[in-house]
């Protein structure tokens, strides 16, 4: 029996926010504490420069991340971090696609490998990050909770 899965979830966001919740994610990682400090209190550079690839960036969590700027596509790679003890690989990919003119849909995916099948499913990690791009669309317009 496989323990490799892949989760998935979506949330829309508008138009106008897509490009730059891209750049965030991909370049500028150390703002999403800024919109959902509920979640991420910090990022930090730890080695390179962030948006390039192999670039080191902690969120509590090590990740490494992978950055398509055509596609509007991000993956973060766990590396180091609590997560580890209980899912040998864990990666989170972020994908913006066009709905209409108004709004696009963020995709996140998360694709890991459970350390043993009592592990449960990451559920709420996938839920943190689809509220937290909520969280980016809703800062990045003025839309404060």
């Amino acid at each position: 029996m496989s323990l490799k899965r892949k989760l998935e979830g979506e949330v829309e966001i508008r138009e106008s926010a897509a490009d730059v919740l891209h750049d965030i994610l991909s370049s500028k990682p150390h703002h999403v504490s800024h919109a959902a400090s509920h979640f991420i209190q910090a990022v930090d550079l730890h080695e390179g420069d962030h948006g390039k690839v192999g670039c080191t960036t902690v969120w509590n969590y090590t990740l490494v991340p992978t950055v398509d700027e055509e596609k509007k596509y991000v993956r973060y790679r766990v590396i180091e971090g609590d997560l580890l003890d209980e899912y040998k690989t864990l990666t989170g990919e972020f994908h913006v696609i066009p709905k209409d003119e108004k709004t696009s849909i963020g995709t996140w995916t998360l694709k890991y490998e459970k350390q043993h099948p009592g592990i449960p499913e990451p559920t709420e990690l996938l839920d943190s990050w689809l509220a937290s791009t909520k969280d980016l669309d809703d800062h990045h317009h003025g839309i404060k909770k």
